[in-house]
């Protein structure tokens, strides 16, 4: 392929890489705005303190400013976090950080250690309010 272009085969190597991890990137950012867009279009965005107020039946208002803080990293600007969205699927969150490094935050956060968290309810989506709930389940 190097000799086609006239360049060294291992620089038409690196190109072609660089060329094919480029698009999947652009693909990975162009998904996220366009699931960001639709959720957007499907409800409103609650402020901090609305959200918390929906999260009041389901779970302590230090779990749902936990989850606020790391929900609103990853959609801010186009988005705010609503407790029914599903974090995988709605917000397009990293399932190893949802089911690694949030659990492993807020256990460090309380004091323990996240293996003392109970196991997740197979039945229940990975929304925001559930996960409030199942945090909500862990030692106090």
């Amino acid at each position: 392929m190097g000799a086609l272009l006239g360049i060294p085969e291992w620089l038409a190597v690196t190109l072609l890489v660089i060329f094919g991890l480029s698009i999947a990137m652009l693909y990975g950012f162009w998904s996220i705005r366009r699931a960001h867009r639709r959720v957007a279009a499907t409800r409103p965005n609650p402020t901090r303190q609305q959200f918390i107020a929906l999260m009041e039946e389901d779970c302590s208002p230090e779990v749902s400013d936990f989850l606020w803080r790391k929900a609103v990293y990853y959609v801010e600007p186009r988005l705010t976090p609503h407790p029914d969205d599903d974090l995988m699927l709605d917000l397009k969150i990293d399932d190893d950080d949802i089911a690694m490094d949030w659990p492993r935050d807020w256990a460090e956060q309380r004091g323990f250690h996240d293996s003392n968290l109970p196991e997740w309810p197979k039945e229940w989506p990975a929304t925001i309010r559930n996960f409030g709930r199942w945090l909500d389940m862990g030692p106090q």
